[in-house]
């Protein structure tokens, strides 16, 4: 999945990264190898959970973290590579592992709908258009 945004690589990673919370404040972790991650949602009425771990972190190109919810048998492996284009950075996300973790065949499908959920509120978020950014 790509997405092109209008502002630097700088701006789009401090809001992947450290600023994260003014776009996608249900997901948690530093931006270092290592470093746990978390996120949380309510799902049915009960409060549901992902945790994995930081992976990579080519601070400002390069951030990856593996993931699980509960019942999978294996993590998700997830990259964002930010690329510069000019004035503007081409985000790539590449989410993989469904078939190993056995996850149901709906959940690629959920997971691409909810990237572009949040990569678009990362988009407007680094372009300058959310009312409440602050980092």
């Amino acid at each position: 999945m790509v997405v092109d945004i209008d502002a630097s690589v700088e701006v789009v990673w401090r809001f992947l990264t450290a600023g994260r919370g003014a776009w996608w404040p249900e997901m948690r972790f530093e931006a270092a190898v290592g470093s746990p991650l978390v996120e949380t949602w309510i799902e049915e009425g009960s409060q549901a959970s992902a945790t994995g771990s930081v992976t990579r972190c080519d601070e400002p190109h390069v951030l990856g973290f593996s993931w699980s919810e509960q019942g999978w048998e294996h993590p998700l492996d997830v990259v964002i590579e930010l690329v510069e284009q000019g004035q503007a950075t081409s985000v790539t996300l590449t989410e993989s592992g469904f078939s190993r973790a056995r996850t149901p065949r709906s959940l690629p499908a959920e997971h691409d709908e909810g990237w572009r959920y949040h990569l678009a509120r990362l988009k407007r978020t680094s372009e300058g258009e959310a009312a409440d950014v602050d980092v």
